[in-house]
């Protein structure tokens, strides 16, 4: 090897006069920690604008190409049967009820986003499958890329129609795309071969739970029962299993069994990069939206220093229901792209049980100051 490949060692320089600047203060902050809801403002379905109601769930909010969508799961499209995952564009973010569906069937029937393989099915035509679907639920949302490009990490489930009974297979990675052409922003979705991570294994079928894009890594959580842990993937690899790595409560890790929860006891949930300003003030850029598996109808808020947490997480305000008061109210998530954060307001979600649908709410949380860490700048030419 060639001794120019190495750079060159620089000269020495006489090292600047010393300067220091203390910096502290009060930073104005956006909403006060812990949190504490002064008002709640309720938005109503995410349905308002269709002239039907179909009844349906999950309610993850994302962006691709400049417009803003919101994706749900189950949609029971009255007398024309479940369509397993739908999507809606939302022209205005700041009225996000106003969502619409942009293409359906006459009959009003709305086709899934994903859809079964060839191969799939065929199997589904099998005599013995009668009375089975197979359904993909994109509860871990969508992350965007750039040029209208996303991926999704959904799970796959077989599920027996005439009990009820859920399969759950695994993890599937699909590419999302704009279609450019039609000009209406219509959505199109290739699914990646084979699946990630597979139930059997395990192991946390991570990107299921919450994923976010963060510089150049994408993080990934998913579960194992309702513990929590967390992945992470360049963003150029997503479709490489090799390349995930794994948190293990003090470094990440290519051993996945070395796997450390971050949270624990939780049902559904999104973590999101609250900046521009962070709404709980610089030191806890990070936030978390979601809800326990206890079933208790409860929006939990959190907040952390850093991606990996430790995580600080508060009860915040029940879920109610409009069509259907009795029960309790699951997949609760937050809608960043919807929110108002530079006002202490946040709009989140949740759906009830059939025949209800998924209700937007409008947050507003306690102002609160918060003081800024004491910080040294500068330069010496020894140690102080």
């Amino acid at each position: 090897m060639s001794l120019s490949c190495f750079p060159k060692k620089p000269a020495p320089q006489t090292p600047p006069t010393p300067t220091f600047i203390i910096q502290s203060g009060i930073e104005e902050g956006c909403a006060a920690w812990p949190p504490r809801v002064v008002d709640t403002r309720q938005l109503g379905y995410i349905n308002a604008k269709d002239t039907y109601f179909y009844s349906q769930d999950i309610g993850r909010s994302f962006r691709l190409g400049g417009q803003t969508y919101i994706m749900f799961g189950d949609t029971f499209c009255n007398d024309y049967g479940i369509s397993d995952n739908t999507y809606k564009i939302i022209p205005d973010p700041t009225t996000p009820t106003q969502a619409f569906y942009l293409s359906g069937e006459h009959n009003g029937y709305i086709h899934p986003l994903i859809e079964p393989t060839r191969a799939e099915t065929e199997w589904l035509a099998l005599p013995e499958n009668l009375g089975v679907r197979l359904a993909f639920w994109c509860y871990g949302g969508v992350v965007e890329f750039g040029d209208g490009i996303g991926w999704t990490w959904y799970q796959k489930y077989v599920v027996d129609t005439t009990t009820g009974v859920l399969d759950l297979i695994g993890v599937g990675l699909a590419r999302l795309s704009v279609n450019k052409s039609g000009g209406k922003g219509e959505l199109s979705a290739a699914r990646m071969p084979s699946l990630m991570f597979l139930r059997e294994d395990g192991h946390p079928l991570f990107g299921s739970f919450s994923a976010l894009l963060a510089g150049e890594w994408v993080y990934l959580w998913g579960q194992t029962g309702t513990d929590v842990f967390l992945a992470r993937v360049h963003k150029d690899d997503c479709q490489f299993r090799h390349k995930y790595a794994y948190w293990n409560g003090s470094a990440y890790t290519g051993d996945i069994t070395k796997s450390a929860p971050v949270l624990q006891d939780y049902q559904q949930g999104q973590f999101f990069e609250s900046s521009s300003p962070a709404l709980f003030g610089q030191r806890l850029p990070w936030c978390f939206v979601g809800v326990t598996k206890w079933g208790d109808s409860m929006v939990m808020m959190g907040a952390a220093s850093r991606v990996e947490g430790p995580w600080d997480v508060r009860p915040l305000v029940h879920a109610y229901g409009i069509k259907v008061p009795e029960g309790y109210r699951y997949c609760v998530y937050p809608h960043p792209l919807l929110s108002s954060g530079d006002r202490g307001r946040v709009v989140v979600s949740w759906s009830e049980n059939w025949p209800g649908g998924v209700i937007a709410v409008e947050l507003k949380l306690a102002r609160g100051e918060f003081g800024l860490p004491v910080t040294l700048r500068g330069q010496t030419d020894g140690e102080l």
